[in-house]
């Protein structure tokens, strides 16, 4: 199998807010949709792969009344390995996003039965690729150990873990293991300023590979030892949610890895990726296929894929 995705599956409830309100104010809901949006991280992460034609597992948990859900049935849909997709008794894992006119974004997450991964194993051999994303990072430590030891090439999206999370025990003690992180221009800031650094590259261990930081509409920024590649943004056809593009930025540059692009090439597919799920609202209603990568990857730059 190329790809195993540990973290989240969740629902997001999806809100455009007149602003994003500060301590004991309150903000205007300009719209709500009743029903909510297939998410999580490692959802988003597994279904944008799956699309893209990667053999792709997930391991996650999720409540029962997931069994019979039309989530379930869209992740059968893009041939996600469901084996260590187990169930509880707790509900399953919900955000709620609140997005203001600036595509500026607050995130209020229930963890839900996603927090019981703690209770499982998991021995990683037959993957060549594990991405950890938001989720349970409690006990990652211990599976990106596993992981590695069994000779799986490790990435990691601590997202929003990272702002209410202990940091050294449960974030940074992650890093040595990891060989392509993942961040985005915010955590980035939040993460250097927390352990007193002023540059990426000072979070580089012998394992890194690469970081990759995004910035929305400016592209992203690939560090690597030996080199920094900016990626500028792939303009999508309308700009409808951001909600997810994150996840698929992560997705479409694991993807592009596994095919055996380099990490520009990389870059350009993840960025993308990203372009078609911020077309429409909720991170996987606008899920492109690879034909469709590669005709905006050609619009783009210009670039051929195989």
């Amino acid at each position: 199998m190329d790809l195993l995705v540990v973290g989240n599956i969740a629902y997001d409830t999806i809100c455009n807010v007149k602003f994003l309100p500060e301590k004991n104010q309150a903000t205007l809901i300009n719209d709500l949709d009743a029903i909510p949006y297939f998410g999580g991280c490692a959802g988003n992460v597994a279904v944008m792969a799956g699309s893209l034609g990667i053999k792709t597992g997930i391991f996650s948990i999720v409540g029962k009344d997931f069994r019979n859900s039309k989530y379930l049935k869209q992740l059968k849909k893009y041939n996600i390995d469901l084996t260590h997709l187990y169930y509880s008794k707790t509900s399953i894992a919900h955000s709620f996003v609140f997005t203001n006119s600036n595509e500026d974004q607050q995130i209020f997450y229930y963890p839900g039965a996603s927090s019981e991964l703690n209770k499982y194993t998991f021995d990683f051999k037959d993957y060549d690729y594990v991405h950890f994303a938001a989720g349970e990072i409690s006990v990652y430590h211990k599976f990106m150990k596993k992981a590695v030891k069994n000779g799986c090439i490790v990435s990691f999206d601590p997202g929003q873990e990272l702002f209410h999370r202990p940091f050294k025990e449960q974030i940074l003690s992650c890093f040595p293991y990891v060989s392509y992180l993942f961040l985005n221009q915010h955590e980035a800031c939040f993460l250097l300023k927390s352990i007193k650094k002023s540059n990426i590259e000072d979070l580089f261990f012998e394992k890194t590979n690469a970081i990759i930081v995004s910035n929305g509409e400016k592209g992203c920024t690939i560090h690597s030892k030996d080199q920094v590649i900016k990626i500028p943004a792939v303009r999508p056809s309308k700009l409808m949610d951001p909600t997810g593009a994150g996840d698929a930025h992560r997705a479409g540059f694991l993807v592009g890895l596994i095919r055996g692009y380099g990490l520009e090439q990389s870059g350009k597919i993840a960025s993308a990726a990203s372009s078609f799920v911020i077309e429409e609202r909720g991170a996987q209603t606008a899920v492109p296929s690879w034909d469709m990568i590669k005709g905006r990857m050609y619009e783009f730059s210009e670039s051929t894929l195989l």
